[in-house]
């Protein structure tokens, strides 16, 4: 099924310490109405701020997003708030626009 409506829509990724990721994606969902977030596991290496660890390879959080464009400065500022990645190895985010995105929704969720 094609839909010629187009939709300005951005994807917000952000690199979590373990176990923030999922915390965020239950805050999005209650707080902000945001269903669209899904978060997997990875790993990398901590930052220099992060120095006991630094050159040991951690496993992260890997948070992304997707929102309209309209609201998706709020929703950066939401995560970077709560994610608290102002502090010290609290990890790192940015978004990017879009060409294409499918809407999907989780099982149980009205909207």
């Amino acid at each position: 099924m094609q839909s010629n409506d187009v939709k300005d829509e951005k994807r917000i990724t952000c690199f979590l310490p373990k176990g923030v990721g999922i915390r965020l994606v239950e805050m999005l969902h209650s707080e902000k109405n945001v269903d669209s977030a899904n978060v997997h596991a990875g790993r990398g290496f901590p930052t220099l701020e992060n120095a006991e660890n630094y050159g040991a390879w951690t496993e992260q959080d890997i948070l992304t997003v997707i929102v309209d464009a309209t609201q998706a400065d709020e929703i950066f500022e939401f995560i970077f708030s709560h994610g608290e990645l102002n502090k010290p190895g609290g990890g790192f985010i940015y978004q990017a626009s879009l060409t294409k995105a499918s809407h999907y929704k989780l099982p149980g969720v009205e909207g």
